[in-house]
């Protein structure tokens, strides 16, 4: 009996394992399949358009409306104003 409760709590910690895997592979909860910023800013402070691939999809927009993600038009995107466009882009559009 107790070998068959070591199969199926070894098997819970696998299908939890795989959970976080997925959810890690998909780029997080909410960002669509975008990079996390720390994979883009090179110093971990703010992401120049210049450091924005042309080449990943889900970057597209933040790099032809990067302005509207400068918040603080310093000419950089830092974390904050990174997650909140990232997020932003990936809310459904609400039809009027």
């Amino acid at each position: 009996m107790k070998y068959s409760r070591s199969i199926v709590s070894l098997a819970l910690l696998a299908g939890l394992g795989i959970g976080v895997v997925h959810a890690q592979a998909q780029g997080g909860s909410d960002s669509g399949g975008a990079p996390a910023f720390s994979e883009i800013s090179k110093d971990g402070k703010g992401i120049k358009r210049s450091d924005i691939p042309k080449d990943v999809d889900a970057l597209k927009q933040l790099r032809a409306h990067f302005p509207e993600a400068d918040l603080n038009h310093d000419g950089k995107v830092d974390k904050g104003e990174y997650d909140a466009y990232v997020n932003k882009s990936n809310q459904p559009q609400q039809q009027r």
